[in-house]
């Protein structure tokens, strides 16, 4: 049970000032969020501390419980009010009796201004602090009021290393370790992993973890014992691909469903074809507009021209619209990802200068105008009826509301060059350029149209995704927004948002935590950064591959052998000659017909197949088939090696080539006797199973085998 109407909670509902959807929204966030979280305290450290009768943690409790175990995973959308989340949960928590939350958040400047000010006003009666650097001035306020007051503190802690110790030090100063906490890690996939995971890995002598993870994992977690790790971010690859040592691999997940109002990858990527868009949002440009923009003594490229013209009319509309720019004071935006590189941000911007200073005098009909603007701004001008329809103003009305709004836009490369402490939005029309600094966390009102060129011959589904900077509760502002991008370009955030509903539908079919995330990705992905994966634990499933187990168990536990035989009759009649010739021929069965045949089988297998993981990954591999699969049976010989070692599989090359040629997956059971030479000595009897991934497999799954 928890407290879902406590003191702390109705204020900051009160201070966020959200409509009554919202606030459903949020109430209905914090009690899935806290409950688990509650829970994973009760399970692993103890109960009492917290919940509804909170106690607190007696005087001289020590907890024994491992890391790994006290670790949680929030799986939101990208822009879908995450932060929201945190925010109303962590006040949720503090009704529970929870006493300490630290919230993690990115090193970049502008997220970690943006996170302050929103957990600063959205958390009154809360010791909240956003500046590590004026903790030490806070050391006997903040103790005097958690041990006299029942004080309730926040710290938001950016991801960097002088702020990490700085926010260690001061938790050793209060006494944290006496109080129940939580820890939020914001965009969890981000910083917080050890970078050093590969390498460790791979090398033959001690590997450091790198330093953030290390001063995560070994310093802060340790100072507050009595806590919940929650990682929180709409990309956890890399998470769920932790091995099972790692104390970033999440115990619990909790999925946050998004508001109604939100618009997410469906509206933009939910369609085969850009053109099959149903809200007509997608703009395809050639593929060579990155080369051209890049070229400053060429043409401005025609997309971003159009983009710009598209963005200039919509932007307009909606002034009309509302009676003038919108009142938060940050406007209207347009945002163009041309790349990484600074300078190519920097030729981006003088290149949109030049040609809204050709706008701006093809509009005002002095010299310098261009004909072509005004043809192409009729274009756009059409093009924004599909969506507005009758109520789009005369092209006229809307190109005077272009002039005068024009000369007060603003133009900002968002990169790490510039060092600004939050984004300098100007109040009506605002020109973003940038690269990774606006590829995360970054929240940006009133987006109405994107141009993105952004491209490398292999793209992380990660990094990629969090791009989609378009994505957000924009449904008001829909039929005015655009997003213009190649075709390629688009397939990929096309198959990036199918691997995301795809692996979302899996986790909320295993309620229960499962042993593996099997993500799926396309040749011309991957699923994360290398680095931070064990190349020990981590398989790629690719179309026509074979899965075996490596070393088997002999002899075979003879109920277990005698009961997988009577599951083999049910298909292929009692045991002997006839069996086996129906067998060869094989029979069609359900997914959960096959894992259930598999489940009394023990091996101690060390590659791809691994007893607790292989189940959820034929159940991964058949929902792309129809949830179905052939199952196939005979006898075999074989030599197995010291401790049970097989050294290749039991099928022949024609029963493999046959396999891979069929339209679903192919579970191959092998009745196999030692033969002579077997270290187990010869006639020692075990069921074999072997799972064969058809060549129509459309795409690659990775998983970690535990």
């Amino acid at each position: 049970m928890i407290r879902t109407d406590g003191q702390y909670f109705a204020a900051t509902i009160k201070a966020l000032k959200l409509d009554v959807d919202q606030e459903k929204d949020a109430k209905r966030n914090a009690e899935n969020i806290v409950r688990k979280v509650i829970e994973a305290y009760e399970r692993h450290i103890a109960p009492g501390h917290v919940g509804v009768e909170a106690k607190g943690i007696p005087a001289g409790f020590s907890p024994s419980s491992n890391a790994r175990a006290l670790t949680g995973l929030v799986y939101g959308r990208i822009q879908s009010g995450k932060t929201r989340a945190m925010i109303a949960s962590t006040a949720m928590a503090f009704d529970n009796g929870f006493r300490i939350v630290v919230v993690l958040t990115s090193n970049i400047n502008d997220l970690v201004t943006q996170t302050h000010f929103d957990f600063a006003s959205g958390l009154p009666n809360v010791m909240v602090y956003t500046k590590d650097d004026e903790l030490d001035g806070e050391i006997s306020n903040a103790k005097l009021y958690l041990q006299a007051g029942d004080g309730r503190m926040l710290i938001v802690c950016s991801k960097g290393g002088p702020s990490l110790k700085n926010v260690t030090a001061f938790l050793r100063k209060v006494d944290a370790k006496l109080y129940p906490a939580i820890i939020f890690d914001d965009e969890g996939d981000q910083a917080s992993l050890d970078t050093n995971t590969k390498k460790r890995s791979l090398s033959l002598v001690a590997v450091a973890p790198s330093s953030i993870n290390k001063l995560i994992q070994e310093k802060l977690r340790t100072l507050v014992p009595c806590h919940i790790y929650v990682s929180v971010t709409g990309t956890p690859q890399a998470v769920l691909l932790q091995s099972a040592e790692s104390t970033n691999r999440p115990s619990f997940i909790t999925l946050l469903p998004p508001g109604e109002s939100y618009i997410g990858g469906k509206y933009f990527f939910g369609s085969d074809e850009p053109e099959e868009n149903s809200h007509h949002l997608i703009r395809i440009v050639e593929r060579d507009e990155k080369d051209k923009l890049s070229a400053p003594h060429t043409p401005i490229p025609k997309g971003l021209r159009r983009a710009i013209l598209f963005f200039l009319l919509s932007s307009a509309a909606l002034i009309k619209k509302n009676g003038g720019a919108p009142a938060h004071g940050k406007g209207y935006s347009f945002l163009c990802h041309p790349s990484l590189k600074n300078d190519e941000q920097s030729v981006a911007r003088e290149r949109i200068n030049d040609f809204l200073g050709a706008v701006t005098a093809t509009l005002l009909k002095v010299p310098g105008s261009d004909e072509q603007v005004w043809n192409e701004l009729r274009e756009e001008y059409e093009n924004l009826k599909i969506t507005l329809g009758e109520k789009a103003l005369p092209l006229e009305e809307l190109s005077k509301t272009i002039v005068a709004y024009l000369r007060t836009r603003k133009i900002l490369v968002i990169n790490a060059r510039t060092k600004r402490q939050g984004i300098a939005y100007g109040p009506e029309l605002n020109f973003l350029i940038g690269g990774n600094t606006l590829g995360r966390g970054i929240a940006i009102r009133d987006l109405l149209v994107t141009y993105y060129i952004r491209d490398s011959k292999i793209s992380q589904i990660d990094t990629m995704h969090q791009h989609a900077r378009m994505f957000g509760y924009r449904k008001d502002t829909l039929s005015f927004t655009r997003l213009f991008i190649p075709r390629h370009l688009y397939y990929r955030f096309r198959d990036i948002h199918q691997s995301d509903e795809d692996l979302r539908e899996y986790i909320d079919q295993h309620k229960d935590t499962p042993e593996t995330f099997p993500i799926e990705f396309t040749f011309d992905l991957r699923t994360t950064r290398p680095g931070v994966l064990d190349v020990n634990t981590t398989d790629t499933l690719q179309p026509g591959k074979q899965v075996f187990p490596n070393y088997v168990i002999t002899p075979q536990d003879a109920r277990s052998y005698s009961k997988i035989e009577q599951q083999l009759s049910v298909h292929f009649g009692s045991s002997g000659p006839s069996m086996e010739s129906k067998g060869k021929l094989g029979a069609k069965i359900s997914v959960t017909q096959a894992t259930d045949l598999l489940k009394p089988i023990k091996t101690k297998s060390e590659n791809t197949w691994r007893d607790k993981t292989i189940r959820a990954v034929i159940e991964r591999v058949a929902s792309e088939f129809g949830n179905q699969v052939i199952l196939k049976f005979r006898g075999a010989k074989r030599v197995v090696g010291e401790k049970g070692f097989i050294s290749t599989g039991t099928l022949s090359g024609q029963e493999y080539e046959d396999a891979k040629k069929e339209a679903i997956p192919t579970l191959w059971i092998m009745a196999v006797e030692t033969a002579d030479g077997s270290f187990s000595g010869k006639g020692k009897r075990f069921m074999y199973p072997t799972f064969v991934i058809p060549n129509k497999l459309p795409k690659l799954l990775m998983f970690n085998r535990g």
